[in-house]
């Protein structure tokens, strides 16, 4: 699928710098000296400036930056809350009630249950292949009504989460959504649920931001994982307005 394939790929700045040294090869092997060599000058520095955590975290933030976060009960009410898979879902037992309201919105279900706690929506739709009926478990662990959830677990890519909700929710006369995902994500999924004609609020979750330790101009190779997943932000939503998904 077109998300597995763009992670594989060119969002990683190994791969990046591999790809920019084969075009350095082949300008040298045509004999384009002043440009191969340039080419394959950039490769080591852009391996360098993505693993500076200055350089991530501004990207990050670009991202990050276009939804405001927001406590769950500032949020209009919607005719539904849909809840997008995707991260690592740890196997929440102990009541959520019980904790405080950062630590439950530090993940996209525990967001999407502050939402329906909050009275935000009547019905959560719960998407992706493998992590709805999970997500499903934990709300139901957390008291909410079975009724009130409903399942796509289908979809294994964002633009499928979109089309295949979208169908779901016209079926039930659902217009406006209340959308929750992770903030860097939120960019390409909001964009792909309005191509599909709905409505939608943003919703991002809540995670604490990730910042590698030490000087922020000191490259950390630590630093180019987290480079990797912002950049495959950038590369999906650019396909993904390419292909006409967003």
């Amino acid at each position: 699928m077109l998300d597995r394939l763009v992670n594989l790929s060119i969002s990683h700045p190994y791969v990046q710098a591999w790809l920019l040294g084969a075009i350095a090869l082949l300008f040298l092997l045509f004999r384009r000296y002043r440009l191969g060599l340039g080419v394959a000058a950039i490769a080591p520095l852009w391996l360098l400036l993505c693993a500076t955590p200055v350089f991530a975290h501004g990207l990050q933030r670009w991202l990050e930056g276009q939804y405001a976060m927001q406590p769950a009960a500032d949020y209009p009410k919607a005719d539904a809350i849909v809840v997008l898979g995707g991260e690592a879902l740890a196997d929440e037992k102990e009541s959520w009630r019980d904790e405080g309201g950062d630590a439950i919105a530090n993940s996209r279900v525990g967001f999407g249950y502050l939402l329906f706690h909050a009275d935000r929506a009547p019905a959560v739709l719960l998407s992706g292949a493998g992590d709805a009926r999970r997500m499903a478990a934990m709300l139901e662990r957390q008291g909410v009504p079975p009724a009130a959830v409903r399942l796509e677990s289908a979809s294994l890519t964002t633009y499928e989460n979109a089309r295949n909700c979208a169908a779901l929710l016209r079926n039930d006369g659902a217009h406006t959504v209340l959308l929750v995902t992770s903030p860097a994500h939120m960019p390409r999924a909001a964009a792909s649920f309005e191509k599909q004609g709905l409505h939608v609020i943003p919703a991002p979750a809540l995670p604490p931001s990730v910042r590698a330790p030490g000087n922020g101009w000191q490259p950390r190779r630590a630093v180019l994982f987290e480079t990797s997943h912002i950049l495959h932000e950038y590369i999906g939503l650019w396909v993904y307005r390419l292909r006409g998904w967003a």
